[in-house]
C-alpha cells in the first residue's frame, strides 16, 4: 500500500484520480465520507473486488480517500490488504491521522510505504522535476561540482513569475492558480478556521479552540527566532505544556512546523528551543520574514522528499552559538551538515556568519549559499560559498 499524507486542500485527491486514469483504473475510487461507499462495505467488506478484476489490469489500483475518518480504519486496511495485498494495489491519502498512527507501532507496519504531498515548489509550476538534483550527492565535493552546475542553469521568465505568484500569494494550488489577491486573502482567513474547527476536532480532545486560534495569530512576529514557549504561554495564559501540546497538534495539521537547532551531539540540539514557521509562507509578514519562511518551507519539503524517496535521513536545521550569532538554515543527511543557509533580503556581500562557518563545521567541507531577494544574482565565492537570488536556489530544489 501507499499513503499519501498531506494538508487538506494540497491536491490529493485530484492527484489521486489522475493516477486511477493514467492506469485505466478510474472506477476504483472510494470516498469514505461518501455514505455510499461505507454502506457498501457494510454489506460487503470484498465490495472493491469485483469491480477490481472487471477491469482487466493484472494488478489494478484501488484509492481509498477520507479513510483514516472511520472507526477501526486500521484493522479495515489490514484485512484487505491481508486478503488481495498481492493483486491488488492500494493507494489510501488523508491528512494527520495518516502521519500520526506511524510512531504508534501500528499492526499496519510493513504493508505501507508513507509519501507526503506538500504545496506547490517552482519545480512543479515550472514543470523542471529537478529531484534529487545535487541533494542526492552523498561525497561533500561531487555534491559541491553538482551544486555549481544545477545553479548556473538559465532563469527563465516562468521560473520569476512562480516565485513572485508563490510569494505573493502563497504555496497552496488554488489561491496560487487563480492569481486574485481578494480571493487569496478570503481563502487564507478561511483556511485557518477550517483546519482547527474541523480537523484539530478530528485528532485531538482540545477544546479550547479560540485560544489555539489566537497561539496561530500570535505566531507571525515569533517565526525568525527560537520560541519561548514560557512567553507564548504567559500571553495565551496557559501552561507551557499546553502551548507545547497545541504546537504539536499543529504540526500534525500542516499548519506549523519546527526547525530544531543542530549540534554533534543530538542530545544537546534536544535542549535548545526551536524555530517555528508557517508551512504556507503567506501568514508570514511581508518583507524579510516572509522570504525566510519561504526558503524554509522549501527546503523542508525538500528535506521530507529525500527521505521519503530512501535516499536518507534528511533533515532541515538551524545553528546557533554560545554567543548567539545564528546561521538560518542548516541541512544534514544522517547528522551529517551538507548545506548552510543564510537569507538576505537584498544584501549581496557575504554575510560574515557565512565566512566563518568552518568553525562551526570543522570536520565537513559544507557548501555554503546566501539567498537574496534580488532578481539576478549568481556569484561564486571563496570557500565553496555562494550568493544567488532566491528564485535560483528554490527551482532547482525537489
Amino acid at each position: 500500500m501507499v499513503f499519501l499524507a498531506g494538508p487538506r486542500q494540497v491536491g490529493k485527491t485530484l492527484l489521486a484520480k489522475m493516477w486511477l486514469k493514467k492506469r485505466e483504473c478510474s472506477p476504483l475510487y472510494y470516498n469514505w465520507d461518501d455514505v455510499s461507499t461505507r454502506r457498501a462495505y457494510l454489506e460487503n467488506s470484498r465490495f472493491f473486488e469485483s469491480a477490481a478484476r472487471a477491469l482487466g489490469p493484472r494488478d489494478p489500483w484501488i484509492v481509498f480517500d477520507e479513510i483514516h475518518k472511520r472507526n477501526r480504519w486500521r484493522d479495515i486496511l489490514k484485512g484487505a490488504f491481508d486478503l488481495f495485498g498481492n493483486e491488488f494495489r492500494f493507494l489510501i491519502t488523508g491528512s494527520a491521522r495518516l502521519d500520526l498512527f506511524r510512531r504508534s507501532g501500528d499492526s499496519l507496519v510493513g504493508r505501507y510505504n508513507l509519501f507526503h504531498m506538500l504545496p506547490l515548489n517552482i519545480g512543479e509550476i515550472t514543470r523542471r522535476h529537478p529531484e534529487p538534483g545535487f541533494l542526492g550527492e552523498k561525497d561533500p565535493h561531487k555534491l559541491i561540482r553538482k551544486f555549481e552546475e544545477e545553479i548556473s542553469q538559465t532563469v527563465t521568465k516562468e521560473v520569476t513569475e512562480a516565485f513572485q505568484g508563490l510569494s505573493r500569494l502563497g504555496p497552496f494550488p488554488e489561491p496560487f492558480f487563480r492569481q486574485n489577491e481578494r480571493f487569496s486573502r478570503k481563502w487564507h482567513q478561511d483556511y485557518w478556521s477550517l483546519v482547527i474547527r474541523q480537523d484539530l476536532k478530528d485528532i485531538s480532545k482540545v477544546g479550547e479552540l479560540d485560544k489555539v486560534e489566537n497561539l496561530l495569530l500570535l505566531m507571525p512576529p515569533r517565526i525568525m527566532s527560537p520560541l519561548s514557549m514560557a512567553n507564548l504561554a504567559r500571553d495565551l495564559e496557559v501552561t507551557h505544556g499546553t502551548v507545547k501540546r497545541w504546537l504539536e497538534q499543529l504540526k500534525r495539521l500542516y499548519l506549523l512546523f519546527p526547525v530544531p537547532p543542530w549540534a554533534r551531539k543530538i542530545s544537546r540540539g534536544l535542549k535548545k528551543e526551536n524555530k517555528w514557521y508557517f508551512l504556507d509562507w503567506y501568514y508570514a509578514p511581508e518583507g524579510p520574514a516572509r522570504l525566510e519562511n519561504m526558503a524554509a518551507t522549501c527546503l523542508y519539503r525538500a528535506c521530507l522528499s529525500m527521505t521519503d524517496m530512501g535516499y536518507g535521513d534528511y533533515r532541515l536545521h538551524y545553528a546557533r552559538t554560545l554567543e548567539k550569532k545564528e546561521l538560518d538554515f542548516v541541512v544534514t543527511v544522517n547528522n551529517r551538515p551538507i548545506v548552510a543557509i543564510e537569507v538576505k533580503t537584498g544584501e549581496t556581500a557575504v554575510a560574515k556568519i557565512m565566512k566563518n562557518r568552518e568553525k562551526w563545521f570543522p570536520h565537513y567541507p559544507i557548501l555554503g549559499i546566501q539567498l537574496v531577494d534580488k532578481r539576478g544574482v549568481l556569484e561564486k565565492h571563496p570557500d565553496n560559498t555562494w550568493v544567488v537570488s532566491a528564485e535560483r536556489l528554490l527551482a532547482i530544489l525537489p
